[in-house]
């Protein structure tokens, strides 16, 4: 699909929630590296703290990111995700990230707890662990420290 087909339709609502997908060129496994991963988690807490965003959920796949966040009354979807991938590059002196990326604005009738799930659940689907306690890189509002994170698998 061409870049601007993407963009066709594509409204920042501040507090909507939307569902983002966004990776690497030539899906290079950028964030097997723990401290990429690290500068990447870092600009999500950086978005929140200036009210761009709310996270919801989110993990750093080696080669792409998923997030579930309720838009910022400082946030423009675009440019966050711009903000969020920019800064990321120069932070890893490069440019690792495939143009654009794809969003979904959640319905009333869509639980946010399946996406959640759902969402968290991709390094164990793809193989990468056995188990959600094994994999650092991801976050979900209704994790609770000492839970077992596997309860919230979707396999």
């Amino acid at each position: 699909m061409a870049y601007g087909n993407l963009l066709k339709g594509r409204r920042s609502i501040v507090g909507q929630e939307y569902l983002v997908t966004t990776a690497c060129k030539r899906r290079m496994p950028v964030f097997s590296k723990k401290q990429n991963a690290e500068r990447l988690i870092n600009e999500f807490a950086r978005e929140e703290a200036a009210d761009s965003a709310t996270w919801i959920a989110w993990v750093v796949m080696p080669d792409h990111w998923h997030g579930l966040l309720s838009l910022g009354c400082n946030g423009d979807l675009s440019d966050l995700m711009r903000r969020i991938n920019g800064r990321t590059s120069r932070a890893l002196g490069g440019h690792p990230w495939q143009g654009g990326f794809h969003d979904h604005a959640l319905r009333s009738d869509e639980s946010r707890l399946s996406v959640a799930r759902y969402l968290v659940s991709n390094p164990v689907r793809a193989g990468l662990v056995e188990s959600l306690r094994e994999y650092p890189f991801w976050y979900c509002r209704w994790h609770r420290e000492g839970d077992d994170p596997d309860c919230l698998l979707v396999r």
